[in-house]
């Protein structure tokens, strides 16, 4: 009788766990938060309210990190002006030494904040690089990536996103 419900309750956090991976979101608020960019100004969420926004937590010690960047950039670049807005959030220790670099090299055209122990609680825990959450111009969760997510992906779900309520 043991096995079978320890065999049960595998079965139940294995589902729940699988059902959270890259599933919709059930359209729960997005946390605000409060975070320093690398000029060290305050950069809110709420800031945001009205554009569709792709919230990405990275580093730059994560290869797939650094691979799904590109795409992002390309993302900006072309549904920016239509009010899509990527941001991304650093966990690196020293980021404020470290980014510039690396923003420089990769070319990033999107605000990148430092993270804090609160926004990574806040989102779920931040456990695995990458993630991102996509946001809606109602700050709601669209979709939750843990992973590498690419530009294919993303597209038809920020466009859909962007076309609500008359964008």
């Amino acid at each position: 009788m043991k096995k079978i419900v320890s065999y049960v309750c595998m079965f139940v956090m294995t589902f729940l766990f699988l059902s959270s991976c890259n599933s919709n979101a059930n359209s729960y608020k997005a946390p605000n938060f409060t975070l320093l960019n690398l000029e060290g100004d305050v950069v809110k969420l709420s800031n945001f309210k009205g554009k569709v926004v792709l919230l990405n937590f990275f580093a730059t010690y994560c290869p797939p990190c650094r691979y799904e960047i590109p795409d992002f950039v390309k993302l900006q670049q072309e549904l920016g002006p239509k009010g899509f807005q990527v941001i991304g959030v650093s966990v690196d220790e020293n980021g404020e030494k470290i980014l510039p670099y690396f923003v420089e090299k990769l070319q990033i055209n999107y605000p990148v904040l430092l993270a804090t122990t609160k926004v990574l609680r806040d989102y779920g825990n931040i456990y695995a690089l990458p993630q991102s959450f996509l946001i809606g111009k109602d700050q709601t969760i669209i979709k939750h990536y843990i992973g590498m997510v690419t530009e294919h992906e993303l597209r038809p779900l920020i466009e859909k996103a962007l076309d609500k309520n008359g964008n």
